[in-house]
């Protein structure tokens, strides 16, 4: 499992690793770039369009880049599992001295990881732009002892303990459900009922099951108000988790089904 895992994270950093480093590089260059502009607005000048040609250039990087992540994430997850299951090399995938629960589970943590790794990523490269930016525009920077006394000063109490640790498990499990999502929309094409025009089905797949799961939550929204009303704040969350599991258990059971018994790789 360890090793299919670290194969995964591996395999995929072959596909966001330049991607981050030049997001990471173009936040860190557009306020040194774009600095004109912010003495500028400190100033309270009034500035003409004529911002330097870089800055501009700087700014769109960061912009695209922020968009290549989010968009590059999810469509690596649907194409990564695709190509590694069912295409050419499904064919040394699927033979592998692992169990199938062990192939899907490892795709889904490492998907996770990713996923937390491109936050991970945005949020360095937003906080050393603004750091960048304060350092060129001579702002005071908070020093260490101030930083640790406004940590000291944060109280944080059981439930407050509880209720992060259930919006972490939510968040996961949120994540979870929709990598699960993908995978089954491409997973149950891939039998002999479908032999040809297998992409098509799956997004066919994708919008019609997500109506169906929009009908079903609308008609459940009902009572599910009901049965919160008396619960606390850290029980909706719980209750949340709870119909997020059963769904990604759903997902799972069908993909599983599907590449144990029905599955006809290309």
């Amino acid at each position: 499992m360890l090793k299919l895992l670290k194969y995964e994270l591996i395999h995929e950093w072959r596909s966001y690793g330049i991607i981050y480093l030049i997001f990471i590089a173009a936040c860190v260059l557009s306020p040194i770039l774009f600095k004109d502009q912010m003495f500028a607005s400190q100033a309270n000048m009034v500035v003409e369009s004529n911002m330097s040609v870089l800055g501009v250039i700087a700014v769109l990087a960061v912009t695209m880049m922020t968009m290549a992540i989010i968009i590059s994430t999810a469509i690596n997850i649907a194409l990564n599992y695709r190509n590694s299951m069912f295409k050419r090399p499904g064919y040394l995938t699927l033979t592998l001295p692992v169990t199938t629960h062990q192939l899907i589970l490892s795709k889904v943590l490492a998907d996770i990881l990713w996923i937390i790794i491109a936050g991970f990523v945005l949020m360095l490269g937003y906080t050393l732009m603004v750091l960048v930016a304060g350092i060129l525009i001579g702002m005071d920077l908070p020093s260490w002892s101030e930083w640790m006394r406004l940590f000291s000063m944060i109280h944080i109490d059981l439930s407050d303990l509880i209720t992060l640790f259930l919006s972490l498990a939510l968040i996961l499990s949120g994540m979870a459900e929709m990598i699960l999502y993908v995978y089954m929309v491409i997973t149950l094409p891939q039998t002999r009922f479908t032999p040809r025009h297998k992409t098509a089905i799956s997004v066919a797949l994708f919008f019609v099951i997500s109506m169906i799961m929009g009908l079903i939550r609308d008609s459940l929204s009902g009572p599910l108000h009901y049965m919160t009303q008396s619960l606390s704040g850290n029980g909706v969350i719980a209750l949340e988790i709870m119909f997020t599991l059963l769904t990604c258990a759903l997902f799972y059971g069908a993909i599983y089904f599907v590449l144990e018994k029905k599955l006809e790789v290309e």
